[in-house]
């Protein structure tokens, strides 16, 4: 007679595990084996507490499982942590146009009402330009471990608090400090006073610099010069004078400057049209025409109305947009268009460049001298630890005028993205560069669009990136 082997009971068993986030436990139970016993509901609460299960326990669910009847081979979440809750960041809320643009009112006829340039907002002392609603920070959250899990609390934001503007003693609020008009130069809201001239700015005046804004009701005559801090409006014409403005220009009787006008303006430009001269702008350029200027937009230029560009070398950073460029008679204005660059930038890259070279060439020539003087072991004018302290020192200056190279160089694909659109005709002889690439038209083309590809400037039916 042959004894059979009787396999010994096995309890049940469980397993516990715990979410990547640590916000939810799970527990498993696998079945008894030959006769073995259940888990009761002690022993599953001991099991989670030896892996650190404490905190969100579904004490029912244990309860059930840790009764008489309880289900095998299921994953059941038997503990839930409670989740951070990240913060809010503060947000500004303005009660002005932060987005307003000197864009010329077309009429019907198709014709531009440059003295409808909806730009201006005057506002009065004590007037609310902008609330903050302050950043929350958040709450924190629990693990089934009991570990907290920190929030991201809000990002706070400042008021964007200029000159002559009060914040309330809680930090919430921005107000106008006096009468004026809203400029905003950067980041910030600045509310200027207006000096007004009721006529010309002419002998009468002489030249005005003003630490607010400037507005003339009449023309500014030839070598005169107006420099505000805020924005300038003119509501006549600007002859061969100076116009510096650290917000926008307006001219609504346009730029006739000439071999001497300059207008520069840290803003925008809405000019009727410009005739001569240099303008530089760092922000958008509106006009109708350009004829013999020298333009360098940080912007968009775009040109409405009659919308020609004729002579003169027109760069933006953006793009151009106009109905024709150059001329029929080519040979009597000789017309260049740019788009792709900075205003200066290319002057800055140019510099930099050669200051790069020119250190290399210095250090090369002094690590030459030094050679020379240790095989004659000796120098009238230079021992050799003054020449070897001079080539640190131009080591150094290499190094950081190097390192300035590259962040140009850095900047010049963000400039190949740039476009000249044409609306109607772009003359034969009309010379085009977009950043490094340059291309002279030797026949006129109609409605198109410019740009730069890895085979050099290239154009497709007009496309208007205004």
């Amino acid at each position: 007679m042959t004894n059979a082997k009787i396999s010994p009971p096995v309890d049940a068993q469980a397993s516990v595990k715990i979410s990547p986030d640590g916000l939810q436990a799970f527990i498993r139970i696998s079945p008894p084996e030959n006769g073995g016993g259940a888990l009761a509901y002690y022993s599953l609460k001991n099991l989670l507490e030896l892996n650190k299960v404490v905190f969100g326990l579904d004490d029912d669910t244990l309860q059930f499982l840790g009764g008489g009847q309880p289900v095998y081979d299921t994953d059941f979440v038997i503990a839930h942590g409670i989740p951070c809750e990240d913060g809010i960041d503060s947000k500004l809320v303005y009660h002005i146009e932060t987005d307003r643009k000197m864009k010329p009112r077309e009429r019907e006829d198709g014709s531009v009402d440059f003295k409808d340039l909806g730009l201006i907002q005057e506002v009065k002392q004590g007037q609310l330009l902008c609330e903050k609603i302050a950043a929350l920070p958040g709450k924190p959250g629990t693990s089934v471990t009991g570990k907290p899990l920190p929030q991201v609390p809000g990002r706070d934001i400042e008021l964007p608090a200029g000159q002559n503007t009060a914040v309330s003693d809680d930090k919430l609020r921005l107000y106008a400090a006096m009468d004026g008009l809203v400029s905003i130069v950067g980041d910030e809201i600045n509310v200027f006073n207006m000096f007004t001239v009721n006529g010309d700015a002419s002998l009468e005046t002489g030249n005005i610099s003003f630490s607010g804004s400037v507005h003339v009701s009449g023309d500014v005559l030839s070598d005169f010069m107006i420099q505000a801090a805020g924005d300038i409006i003119v509501d006549g014409v600007v002859e061969a004078a100076t116009i510096i403005a650290g917000g926008s220009i307006i001219i609504r009787g346009g730029f006739l400057g000439g071999t001497d006008g300059i207008i520069n303006a840290a803003g925008d430009l809405s000019c009727r049209l410009i005739e001569g001269g240099e303008v530089y702008v760092l922000g958008n350029l509106e006009t109708t025409y350009i004829v013999n200027s020298k333009v360098k937009c940080g912007g968009a230029i775009n040109l409405t109305g009659r919308g020609l560009v004729r002579g003169g070398h027109v760069s933006a950073r953006l793009s151009l947009t106009a109905n024709t460029l150059g001329s029929s008679q080519p040979l009597s204005a000789k017309t260049v268009i740019e788009v792709g660059v900075d205003p200066g930038f290319i002057e800055d890259y140019e510099w930099v460049k050669a200051n790069v070279e020119r250190l290399a060439k210095d250090i090369s020539e002094f690590e030459m001298m030094i050679t020379s003087i240790e095989k004659r072991e000796s120098s009238e004018n230079f021992t050799p630890e003054e020449i070897n302290a001079h080539i640190l020192k131009l080591q150094l200056s290499y190094q950081g005028a190097k390192e300035h190279l590259i962040t140009f160089e850095k900047q010049v694909p963000q400039f190949l993205r740039a476009t000249v659109n044409v609306r109607r005709t772009a003359h034969a002889e009309l010379k085009i560069i977009i950043g490094n690439m340059q291309m002279t038209l030797q026949s006129s083309i109609n409605a198109v669009s410019f740009y730069r590809d890895a085979d050099g400037i290239s154009f497709i039916p007009f496309r208007d990136y205004s």
